[in-house]
């Protein structure tokens, strides 16, 4: 008996952070579809983007090679595995700036404007539609399809009284404005004018709540569940005021635009979901593709990113921090002159500071992780034994992306693997 195809479904929305699905404890709307969803999936907890720019997280999800490590050589070509794909966006952005050569099919799904006032059906809604009717057809011809929203980055279309859903007797009434929320936080800022972009920016994530009941039931009734790797990924995460800004003004690197939401179910395997602590990053979305399609050469991925990246189906293991490969106990993350470290216990933020007497100075910010979630308590001055051994875990991350296997990477001590309690 031969077996059935197997298929791949990856969907990635910009500006989905941890902090707008329930699973992940964010609390700005209800989530319930995709809280179902992970019920009977893999979530990572763990899901730190490599850069800051959406087009270079994906390309590090294309190529399978971690942002800081990519050559030019690599940045200008997807994987061959992509031949077989079907790209879907809204992001006119994605489709002009970046290498989208090895994909079989590219669609763009222009957006429309909307009326808030009206039952105009949602950009993410429409998106969803067009891209499963179209894999419907081609899904022999292309057995993955990749949808790619613009998500928070894009219109804030969804209806008014789903802002509303977090509205107290007495709260001001959210913004009507459809255009997404950018706001440099000052003294003088009202903090009812924040409240109302976080009610628009839960408004946004019911809608793809909402959205996601479509793409279970579709795949059910093409009768193709069972054999379909689902995968839904933030990427980058949209500020809410944690450091300053709402929106993406700052172009800073810290918890809220890294961190994100990911949730894999492995067709319909899992009786229960499964969560785990693994530090994993875009650069493993291409070995999990693979994987599942039994593909085992990843034509194009050179060592390094075959070394350090993971398999999160086939690979993940509920052991203990200390026990974790080496490559899954540190996210490495940068963007102009930036370095943000993440470990299980800590996260720390390397950027340029002020220029005094013509030397650069270097600001250094330690965070204690998970238990300071959002990054408020800044306690780099009285752990600097811990900044120090960070350090020196960045400098050797760093030196093995370029030089891979001839650069021996020592685990993590208990200090960074188990938080303080």
């Amino acid at each position: 008996m031969s077996k059935k195809p197997r298929y791949v479904l990856v969907v990635t929305v910009e500006g989905l952070g941890t902090n707008l699905v329930g699973c992940y404890g964010g609390a700005i709307g209800p989530t319930r579809n995709l809280d179902s969803f992970a019920c009977r999936s893999i979530v990572f907890d763990q899901f730190w983007a490599d850069t800051y720019r959406p087009i270079d997280i994906l390309e590090s999800m294309w190529t399978g090679n971690h942002f800081a490590s990519r050559t030019d050589e690599q940045l200008a070509k997807c994987n061959a595995l992509f031949d077989q794909a079907l790209l879907i966006t809204d992001s006119i952005e994605i489709v002009e700036e970046s290498t989208l050569g090895d994909f079989g099919s590219v669609l763009l799904i222009e957006s429309q404007a909307v009326d808030l006032a009206e039952d105009d059906q949602a950009q993410i809604n429409r998106l969803f539609e067009a891209a499963l009717g179209q894999w419907a057809t081609m899904r022999d011809e292309y057995p993955i399809l990749w949808i790619h929203s613009r998500g928070l980055n894009g219109d804030w279309d969804a209806p008014y009284e789903y802002r509303c859903v977090m509205c107290d007797e007495g709260d001001p009434e959210p913004p009507f404005d459809t255009t997404p929320g950018q706001l440099a936080l000052t003294e003088e800022t009202d903090p009812d004018e924040v409240f109302g972009l976080a009610c628009a920016m839960g408004g946004q994530a019911m809608v793809l709540d909402e959205a996601w009941s479509m793409v279970e039931e579709i795949l059910g009734e093409l009768g193709i569940a069972d054999e379909c790797l689902q995968v839904l990924s933030g990427v980058q995460g949209y500020p809410i005021g944690e450091h300053g800004w709402v929106g993406h003004g700052a172009g800073a690197i810290y918890a809220e635009t890294l961190h994100l939401p990911l949730v894999i179910r492995p067709g319909n395997q899992l009786d229960v979901g499964v969560r785990v602590p693994f530090m994993v990053q875009p650069n493993s979305i291409l070995k999990t593709i693979a994987g599942w399609l039994g593909v085992n050469d990843i034509n194009g991925s050179d060592a390094t990113s075959r070394i350090m990246s993971t398999d999160m189906v086939s690979e993940i293991d509920p052991l203990p921090a200390e026990h974790w490969p080496t490559k899954n106990q540190i996210a490495y993350s940068c963007y102009q002159g930036q370095v943000h470290v993440a470990v299980p216990a800590w996260s720390c933020r390397w950027s340029a500071g002020e220029s005094i007497e013509g030397n650069d100075t270097q600001r250094v910010e330690l965070f204690a992780t998970p238990d300071d979630r959002w990054q408020q308590n800044e306690v780099s001055q009285r752990a600097q034994a811990i900044v120090e051994e960070l350090t020196g875990h960045r400098d050797e991350w760093l030196r093995y992306c370029v030089e891979s296997e001839s650069v021996e990477r020592k685990s993590l001590s208990s200090e960074l693997t188990h938080p303080i309690r």
